[in-house]
């Protein structure tokens, strides 16, 4: 009797054992399959991550592409401009390479202070002609501004009626400015402004020179200034 409880006590350890090993290997079969659902995910986004590292490496190198395109087309300006600026301020002496610096650009003018050059829009042409607005910006477009009044400037023959030149002054809230921000301190006026005009145009006259208010809309010629070199 005492033999078979203690076969049945060895039975039941021994079902124990079992219950207990097979539970362990459920735990580690789901740690498995937990671990292998997490291998899987890992392989799943190294794999995204390495595609767009590869995407990240190819736009990089179109970007170095670029900037390297752009840095040629820079320097290629670069060396455009300095070649205009050349050509413009020392042209070329008749077939030689030799070269003649002047201190204005081919087709303007030296003022008679030394100090700037002026470049006299001559045009007959209305539609050619420009409102003040529109003369500045071609004087900004090169390089210049409209011009502050230069006494002695050369306008070239003198014509049968005087014309106007848009010059660098505009009333702006009642006070007279020039274009570099300056306050008119001395003035040349033929007649006295009114009210309704507000930009200032030199005429062309034999003498005396003087100046002429005009609404700032009106067709012009115009006159453009840049500093000598």
């Amino acid at each position: 009797m005492a033999k078979l409880r203690e076969n049945q006590t060895a039975a039941a350890a021994a079902n124990q054992n079992v219950l207990c090993l097979s539970s362990a290997n459920d735990s580690l079969r789901r740690v498995l399959s937990d671990q292998t659902v997490l291998i899987s995910d890992l392989r799943q986004n190294n794999s995204i991550l390495t595609s767009e590292s590869q995407q990240l490496q190819m736009e990089k190198s179109a970007l170095e592409r670029q900037v390297e395109k752009l840095r040629r087309e820079r320097t290629e300006l670069s060396l455009t401009r300095t070649q205009r600026i050349l050509d413009a301020y020392c042209p070329k002496t008749g077939d030689k390479e030799e070269r003649r610096c002047n201190p204005c650009q081919r087709g303007w003018l030296l003022s008679p202070s030394n100090s700037s050059c002026y470049l006299v829009i001559t045009t007959n042409n209305y539609y050619e002609k420009k409102t003040w607005e529109e003369a500045g910006e071609d004087c900004r477009q090169r390089n210049a501004d409209l011009v502050e009044f230069i006494r002695g400037i050369s306008y070239g023959s003198t014509p049968r009626r005087p014309y106007s030149y848009w010059i660098g002054l505009r009333r702006t809230s009642g006070v007279w400015k020039w274009v570099d921000g300056s306050d008119l301190t001395e003035s040349y006026w033929i007649h006295r402004p009114y009210d309704s005009t507000d930009c200032a145009a030199s005429v062309q006259r034999s003498s005396p020179e003087g100046w002429r208010a005009e609404e700032c809309v009106g067709k012009n010629r115009w006159i453009c200034e840049m500093k000598a070199v």
